[in-house]
Order: structure tokens, then sequence, then C-alpha cells
């Protein structure tokens, strides 16, 4: 399976597939190219024969005019229409045509005059049928030209083409236009014979053109795979460490230049590689030299780094003391800035608690100016309101009077309506005002008591507008004596507001004190630290350069075992190569290699 791939996917199979099948595709292409040019010239040499056939026809039928004016006036029962027929149909058999008719051009479109087919024919088109033409075409045959078609399908009579001309007089009028239709079978038939006729010239032809396109690949393909051979075999030889090869030049392409370039390669591989050989051991020894001298800058490091060490411990353990010295100040420093903080807080609520105490104190008298004010305006109002009381008692006892008289009014007008029952008709009239004074006397009666009911509701009404301004009157005494009793006591809140900020002033100068006595020390401190964090970082410089060194001599030291085996590893590789010169690869040595 492995040697069929390999023989699939080598260069010398590639090489025939590239050429083969181009070679193959022209000549697939060539075939069908002569297959299309038959076909076309066939087409072609059979729509000239057509029309030819059909202007010849049509000439002699010009000669005809008469018999074919007769048709028109006549139609298919004249003798000029059997004639006519008759001549159409033998023609379409001697010529082997499919159609052969006669077309008119009226007022009501294309008609079929004269149609070709056998008398039995009963599918034939009568004189008048109507006939159709594609734009093109109908101007073309208008305009006395001879009009050819391509291959068209029909589902009635099949593919055929067509060959239309016009029938002119002796005059050169036109008086009509003949059509003859042809099979494609025909076309096809013909073109078959054509087709053959040229296969038995152009396959001889291709089949020679690729045999001698066959043999020259084969040459070129040899040649360039017998260079290929060549440097392949002696790439295969340098990989192996063989540099005495010589790979010849067989071919004047690029494969040849790859072939030279090749050997010039393998001379510059060579002398790089005795270079390296001599210059090994120098490099071996001189390797070894500087892995002493990095071992023995290792061991002094070592030392100074030690040293420098406990130096750089004392100074940390002082550099911690005094740090936390200066944490315990910077401690101390934020207690007392909270103490500060809260004086200050302390203050400004003992100014707020003042101007607060100042504020209600402005309010309270306000507040008991308008307390008197509404005590003031409800003793009024009680007033007003006892003389309505005794004004709508008065209003009460002024509707009792009404109704003694409304009483004497319907006693007056009871006997007037007696006296006037006594009169006769001549007391009539009295006693319509008896009647009319009685029910003015009884409407009165209902009106005063819908008055006394009113004046009761609202003597009611007073006597609890009375009962609300006295307990407001009561409310406002309370008021005021409850805001007296406020205003006292805000005074003693602004004693001790005052006391407070007395206080307050004190602690604040107290916490200045100690805040300059902090600052003193804490700069004592700073300097400590200062010079703690300089002899430190001194320390740590030097700490770090002696690492650095020691880190230097180490990769010095590792440097230099590396170089020696490097050297070492380069002395046995380059001892591997042969470089000494040998006679150049020939194709025959080649082809027994390979």
């Amino acid at each position: 399976m492995n040697s069929i791939s390999k023989i699939f996917t080598s260069l010398r199979t590639r090489l025939y597939l590239i050429i083969l099948v181009p070679l193959l595709a022209i000549g697939i292409l060539v075939v069908l190219t002569t297959r299309s040019a038959v076909e076309q010239a066939a087409l072609t040499t059979m729509q000239q024969d057509t029309q030819r056939l059909a202007e010849n026809t049509a000439a002699r039928l010009g000669s005809q005019a008469e018999a074919i004016q007769s048709v028109y006036a006549g139609g298919e029962n004249t003798e000029a229409y059997r004639t006519l027929r008759e001549e159409l149909s033998t023609l379409r058999v001697q010529s082997g045509v499919l159609y052969a008719y006669m077309l008119n051009k009226t007022d009501k479109g294309w008609i079929y005059t004269v149609d070709g087919a056998d008398w039995d024919d009963k599918d034939y088109s009568p004189m008048g049928t109507e006939a159709a033409f594609d734009a093109d075409v109908e101007g073309k045959m208008l305009a006395g030209q001879t009009v050819n078609t391509s291959v068209v399908h029909s589902e009635e009579w099949g593919s055929l083409f067509s060959s239309f001309t016009p029938i002119r007089g002796e005059d050169g009028k036109t008086i009509g236009y003949l059509g003859i239709d042809v099979s494609a079978n025909t076309l096809q038939q013909v073109t078959d014979k054509t087709l053959s006729s040229s296969y038995r010239i152009v396959v001889p032809l291709l089949a020679a053109v690729l045999l001698l396109s066959v043999l020259i690949m084969l040459i070129v393909v040899n040649r360039l795979l017998k260079q290929t051979d060549v440097i392949k075999t002696g790439l295969e030889q340098i990989a192996e460490g063989n540099l005495n090869v010589q790979v010849k030049r067989m071919t004047q392409d690029q494969l040849g230049d790859i072939a030279e370039l090749t050997a010039h390669m393998t001379e510059r591989v060579a002398g790089m590689i005795g270079d390296i050989q001599s210059g090994s051991q120098t490099l071996v020894l001189s390797s070894r030299t500087v892995q002493a001298t990095a071992d023995t800058n290792r061991q002094q490091a070592d030392e100074l780094t030690r040293a420098i060490r406990e130096i750089a411990a004392g100074s940390m353990q002082q550099a911690e003391q005094t740090e936390q010295a200066a944490q315990l100040s910077d401690r101390l420093g934020t207690l007392m800035d909270e103490v500060a903080s809260c004086v200050r807080e302390f203050a400004s609520m003992s100014d707020k608690l003042g101007s607060v105490q100042t504020q209600v104190s402005r309010e309270h008298e306000s507040l008991l100016g308008q307390s008197r004010d509404n005590a003031r305006r409800a003793g009024e109002l009680t007033v007003l309101s006892q003389e309505l009381d005794g004004k709508t008692r008065l209003a009460a006892s002024i509707s009792g009077q009404l109704n003694d008289i409304v009483k004497q009014t319907q006693i007056l007008s009871l006997n007037a309506s007696i006296e006037a029952s006594r009169a006769g008709d001549a007391g009539k009239g009295f006693a319509v005002v008896a009647g009319e004074m009685g029910r003015l006397a009884q409407q009165s009666k209902d009106s005063i008591g819908e008055i006394e009911d009113i004046l009761a509701s609202f003597v009611d009404q007073v006597e609890r507008m009375n009962g609300h301004f006295e307990a407001n009157r009561i409310g406002a005494s309370e008021q005021e004596t409850q805001i007296h009793g406020c205003l006292e006591t805000f005074g003693e809140v602004s004693e001790v507001s005052g006391r407070i900020e007395e206080l307050a002033d004190r602690l604040a100068l107290r916490t200045r004190d100690m805040q300059e006595m902090r600052r003193e020390t804490e700069q004592h401190m700073n300097d400590i630290a200062a010079a703690t964090e300089q002899t430190s970082a001194m320390s740590e410089q030097v700490a770090a350069s002696a690492d650095e060194q020691q880190h230097s001599a180490e990769e010095l030291s590792g440097i230099a075992r590396q170089l020696s085996e490097l050297s070492g590893d380069m002395k046995s590789s380059a001892g591997r190569f042969r470089i000494a010169q040998a006679e150049p690869l020939d194709a025959s040595a080649d082809a027994e290699q390979a």
C-alpha cells in the first residue's frame, strides 16, 4: 500500500500528470470544437441550399403572376390553385423538404394561400388560414429580403428551420411569399455524415500529436529526473556527514543551477567545519581558565556577602526600634487630634445651643404675644356671643307675640265667616275676604313656627359657641403660663451654655500646647529614623551589590561549564564530518546509489 502511494505521490508521476492532463483536455476540446463546427457548418450549408431552392422556386412562380392573382380572386376552387399546389407538392417530394407553401400579406394579417401538402392530407392549411412570424422576420420579409430562421422546436411538427423569400412578378412587384420548412432530422443526418468524415481526419492527426508530445515529455522528464536524482543523492551524503561529495551539473536549467549551488555550498560548509575543528581546542582551554577564575570570584563574593549581611541586620534592628517609637508617637498624635476634634465639636455645639436658645426665646415671646391676642379675641367673641344670645331670646319672645296676633286673626276670620253666612248673598264678598284672612293667618302661623325652629337651633349653636370660646380662653391662659415657664427654663440653659463655652476654650488651649510638644517629639524621632534609614539603605545597597556580584560569579561559573561542554560537543560534532576531497559523482554512480 505504501509503495503504491509512493508511486502516485512521486515527482515522476506528478510531471506526467501535469503534461498528460492538459494534452487530454486539449484533445477533448478539439473533438468537441470539431463537432460544434461541423453542426454549424451543416446548418449553414442547408440554410444556403434551402435559400437557393426558395429563390429559384419563387423566380419560377413569379412567371405565373396571373395564376396567383386568380387564386387570390377565386380561392381553392380554381384551376390555378390546383396547379400551384401540384407544383409545390412536387417540389417538396423532389427536394426532400418538410413543407412548401405560399403566403400573402393582407389588411387582416398574414394568411396561407397555397399549401404544398398531399391532396389526401387532412391537416393541410386551407387558404386564408392565419400565419404568425417574429417581428424581425416579418420586417425583413416586408423589406423584400430572403430570411433564414434558426432551428426551432414545435410540439406539432418537431424541430425544423425555415426559409422565406418574396415572389415577384415580371414587373418586379411582390405578389406573394414562398415558405420552405426543413426538418432537423435531415440536418442531423447531414451532420452525422460530415462529422464521421471529419473524425476520420482529426482523430489520427490528434493521436499523432499526442504520441509525439508523450515522447518529448518522456525525454524531458527523464533528463530532469536524472538531474534531480543526482542532487538528491548528494544531499543525502551531505546529511550523513560526507562533505567530500560534489554534485555534477547535467542540465542548463534551474535544476542545473541548484546542483551547482549545492556543490558550492558543500565547499563552503567544509571550510567552516575545518575552522571549527581548529578553534574548538583553543575554546576548551579558555573555558577551563574562565571557570577557575569564576570559582575564585564566587568565594570572595560569599565572604563579602556574609559581612555585609551582619551590618545590615544591626541597622535593620535599630530601624525597627525607631519605627516602633514613631508608631507610638503617631498613635499619641492621633489621640490628641481626636481630643482636639472633640473639643472643637463641643465648642461648636455650645455655640449652636446658644443660638438655638436665643431663637427659641424669640419664638416663645412671639408665641406669648399671639396667645395674649388670641385670649383677648376669645373674650371679645364671648361678649359678642352673649349679646347675640340675648337678641335671639328677644326674637323668640317677639315670635310668641306674633303667635298671639295670628290666633286673634284666626278668631276674627272665623267670626267674619259666621257673620257672612248669616248675611246670605250680601255677605259672600265679605266671606271671601274672611277666608283669605284665615289662610293668611294660617300661613303666618306656619312661618312663625319655622322661625321659632330656626331661632331655637340658632340659640343652641350660640350656646355651643360660647362653650368653645370659653374653652379657648382657658387654653390660651394655660398656654401663656407654660410659655412663661419655658422662657425661665431657657434662661437657665443659656447660663449652662456660657459655662460650657468657657470650659471648651480652656480645653482647646491645653490641646494646642500638647500638639506643640508632640510635633517637637516627632521632629526628633524623624531625624533618628532618617539616619537609621540611610544606614539601612546603604547596607541594603552594599548587600544587593554583593548578591549581584555573587550571582554574576555563579553565572560566570555556569557559563564556563556550559562553554566547556559546548566546546567539547562542537569538537566531537565537527569530527564527524569528512572534509578530504574526493572524486565528483557521475550519473552512473548516482543511479547505482539510487
